[in-house]
């Protein structure tokens, strides 16, 4: 299997186009940042979901209602709920948490402390490490680099990856393509980058689904 992940895209799906024609992916994944409401057409979408399934979490520029009326063509919602957990996707287990770090709930994509400390607990507790985590916002510390060099991460994203333990956990939000790898436990860290700059992720997994790794790719 092969699934491709992008992030940020912020309305400009030629790239996204060109990946698929590219890598001819089984499968789909998102960390948000899609497009702001209106920014990506109807048609458009459809025609997305008519070549790949597509699992996806939410980021701030995201027309909510829309993502959360998107359905595969096995039935299937596009978006993760909050600390849902999918099995199945391209053989895969999948978790994801959506939005941004925020002191409140006065956006709807703002998300807290507290919040996160619930899903984290809830994906940690409904059985064995998922393979692949997803989410927009970052962990302090670990692929969380921003344009200007600063980190821009959030440490109640480091206790979600503490708590949920993926072999691979995929993030954006800041633009920049960069990968950590963690030793204890055992975990490919990368931030997708800016689709509309090339950036993307590959994961493969063997024929028995045993295995699982992540590659940074970029369009020439």
């Amino acid at each position: 299997m092969k699934i491709a992940v992008v992030g940020d895209l912020h309305g400009e799906v030629g790239n996204l186009f060109r990946v698929l024609d590219t890598e001819r992916p089984d499968g789909l994944l998102c960390v948000g940042d899609w497009g702001d409401p209106g920014q990506i057409e109807t048609g458009t979408w459809a025609d997305i979901l008519a070549r790949v399934p597509v699992l996806s979490v939410y980021g701030n520029h995201d027309d909510l209602p829309l993502l959360a009326a998107l359905r595969n063509a096995d039935g299937t919602p596009v978006l993760l709920a909050q600390g849902e957990r999918r099995e199945g996707f391209c053989g895969l287990a999948v978790a994801g948490v959506s939005g941004i770090w925020a002191k409140s709930h006065r956006l709807p994509h703002y998300v807290t402390d507290e919040d996160v400390a619930v899903w984290a607990a809830h994906l940690a507790a409904a059985g064995p490490p998922v393979d692949v985590l997803l989410t927009h916002g970052c962990a302090i510390g670990i692929a969380d680099r921003t344009p200007s060099g600063r980190s821009g991460g959030q440490r109640c994203f480091l206790e979600l990856l503490k708590a949920v333990r993926p072999n691979v956990y995929l993030c954006g939000h800041l633009h920049v393509a960069q990968r950590r790898d963690l030793t204890d436990p055992p975990c490919a860290v990368l931030n997708t980058g800016a689709l509309p700059s090339g950036h993307y992720v590959l994961l493969h997994t063997n024929e028995d689904g045993a295995a699982l790794t992540a590659e940074a790719r970029r369009l020439r």
